[in-house]
């Protein structure tokens, strides 16, 4: 009966440490939470000399410094043709909010993927309450030399019918 209680008692400590480590981010997972939080803040983060870029704004994807193509106004996805155009918008008061909804790092420790929900917000000139346009945001990092790089983001907005408000 003892050793049926010491089994037990040890199953239930095992699975406390599982479960505590499960929910611990990696130092990896931080770094590149960490790169995410920067990137929103408008600051450069490292990316690939290859990177491929892609956002609902643009033709089509680019790789390392090829011109980006921009699409006609009128082609745009409807959350990038929001009221909100560079014009309309209060100077310096663009800001971007990610939230990660995955992150998984491939067990060679060297290449990641990120999946979020991302919003972009501003104060329109107007004097409106601030504009939000969502998006989903998928992009692929690449370990180099110890530091995590961009090596690909497809950022997309999501859709908004134009009779719902995107106003927050």
């Amino acid at each position: 009966m003892m050793c049926f209680r010491t089994l037990a008692a040890a199953g239930v400590v095992a699975a406390i440490t599982i479960s505590a480590a499960a929910r611990t981010p990696s130092a990896d997972e931080r770094a590149i939470r960490d790169l995410i939080a920067r990137y929103d803040t408008g600051e450069s983060v490292p990316r690939t000399d290859d990177v491929i870029v892609w956002t609902g704004e643009f033709k089509r994807p680019t790789i390392g410094s090829q011109q980006r193509e921009p699409l006609p106004a009128d082609q745009r996805p409807s959350s990038a043709r929001a009221p909100g155009a560079a014009s309309e918008r209060v100077p310096s008061s663009r800001r971007r909010v990610t939230t990660p909804v995955r992150i998984a790092i491939a067990q060679s420790g060297d290449l990641a993927y990120e999946f979020s929900n991302s919003e972009v917000v501003f104060d329109p000139k107007n004097g409106e309450r601030e504009t939000a346009v969502p998006a989903s945001v998928l992009r692929v990092w690449k370990k180099d030399r110890g530091q995590w790089k961009m090596a690909a983001m497809f950022a997309r907005p999501l859709y908004q019918d134009s009779s719902s408000p995107n106003a927050k």
